[in-house]
């Protein structure tokens, strides 16, 4: 195989590729003798075609399968050979062959950025720091209060905090029912501060078993769902059945139900404190590491080949079995940031010395998955985070990073 590139810019290239004829005759004639042992025309017994008819008769369209079978390896092998990795599947063109002569065609494609990573020290970064405070642990109590409340039927009105078993029909305009739009025995906590509609849950209030009643109701401004945010809808209720949630009392005896290591409330207000910190501690850490790659990035300008950010959020789309071939904007954003942090880490390291000993790999890998390296899937994916963390650690170590308490 011959290769011969040309630079067409800065990450474009053209690459002409020759592959010597007696490697495409022999390809060639391998599928005319595994075609010929299994072809059956009228005059031969299956198998017993000679290969010089088969040749004649189906020569042209295998020629044509076995290039089409070996182009993807000889790309590869090309593109290798000339040192070339491509940051996009290469675009062929100049495909040309006669029986009996090489194979030449031309690649054009753009090349995966080498980047070399500057000013990668004394960055400027905020560290978040907090101290857990009484009115955070009180009210992650007050929510497995709620989570574990017990529910009783009562024989009386709907009143704030109680539980409403209902049937809900959504109505039309001149309020007759929408067909297929109905769900049963619905629980509905009235008073819950994500309720989806607040005035929905005050028309409620004071209804009774077996009661029925029209309810016209707006949604909240600021849902997340656009469609139902603000919007007017009506819907026929009727109640089944009115339940009184009554919470645990917070004590020794609520601790303990939550789990054995727990034997006092002070044991329990102790576990959500470092629950609490571990969470804050994450948040910090992941803000810290944005913004020194951020601060990286900015550092270090260089552009990114288009077809390398089509190809990653195509990539992506194919992950997500999304068929929206069409980015946005802030997606191309996204891409483009994410994989200059790729390079630019990757830089770092290898400037750095920055290595992943097995033994390191192997602790690293058993805490994340439970199992040994050799057992894993994505041991490759798993050591690339590795060695991002430690990267991490080393911008941390040579940053400038001030305190900010939160």
């Amino acid at each position: 195989m011959k290769t011969q590139v040309t630079e067409k810019g800065q990450w474009a290239r053209e690459l002409a590729v020759e592959v010597e004829a007696a490697r495409i005759d022999d390809a060639v004639n391998k599928a005319l003798r595994r075609y010929q042992k299994r072809l059956e025309i009228p005059g031969f017994r299956r198998g017993k075609v000679p290969l010089r008819i088969v040749e004649a008769r189906f020569g042209s369209s295998i020629r044509g399968e076995v290039l089409g079978d070996l182009l993807p390896s000889l790309l590869e092998e090309a593109t290798r050979e000339a040192g070339l990795r491509p940051a996009a599947p290469p675009k062929i063109s100049q495909l040309d062959h006669e029986p009996g002569g090489s194979l030449t065609f031309t690649a054009d494609f753009d090349i995966w950025p080498e980047i070399e990573a500057e000013h990668y020290e004394n960055l400027a970064a905020t560290r978040m720091v907090h101290e857990v405070a009484d009115e955070e642990i009180g009210e992650h109590l007050e929510e497995l209060r709620r989570r574990h409340a017990t529910e009783q039927a009562v024989e009386r009105p709907l009143a704030n905090g109680d539980v409403l078993v209902a049937d809900l029909q959504r109505l039309d305009d001149s309020g007759l029912p929408v067909i297929g739009d109905k769900y049963e025995k619905r629980h509905i906590l009235i008073g819950d501060e994500n309720a989806l509609s607040p005035e929905f849950e005050e028309a409620l209030v004071g209804m009774s078993a077996g009661e029925e009643r029209k309810v016209r109701f707006a949604y909240r401004e600021d849902l997340p769902n656009e469609q139902l945010a603000g919007q007017t809808t009506h819907f026929a209720v009727a109640a089944h059945e009115v339940r009184e949630r009554t919470l645990p009392e917070l004590d020794d005896e609520f601790a303990k139900d939550l789990g054995e290591q727990f034997q006092t409330l002070d044991d329990l207000r102790q576990h959500l404190s470092e629950q609490i910190q571990q969470r804050w501690e994450y948040m910090a850490q992941q803000r810290l590491r944005s913004e020194l790659i951020n601060q990286l990035i900015l550092k270090n300008d260089f552009e990114l080949p288009d077809s390398m950010v089509d190809n990653y959020l195509d990539s992506l789309e194919r992950e997500q079995a999304d068929q929206d071939n069409s980015h946005s904007d802030e997606e191309r954003a996204q891409a483009t940031r994410q994989l200059k942090s790729y390079l630019l880490l990757d830089s770092v390291r290898q400037q750095a010395g920055v290595e992943v000993t097995d033994e390191e790999f192997a602790q690293f890998a058993a805490a994340r998955a439970g199992t040994q390296p050799a057992d894993l899937q994505n041991a490759e994916g798993l050591r690339r985070e590795l060695e991002d963390q430690k990267v991490i650690e080393l911008l941390i170590a040579k940053a400038e990073i001030k305190e900010e308490k939160v």
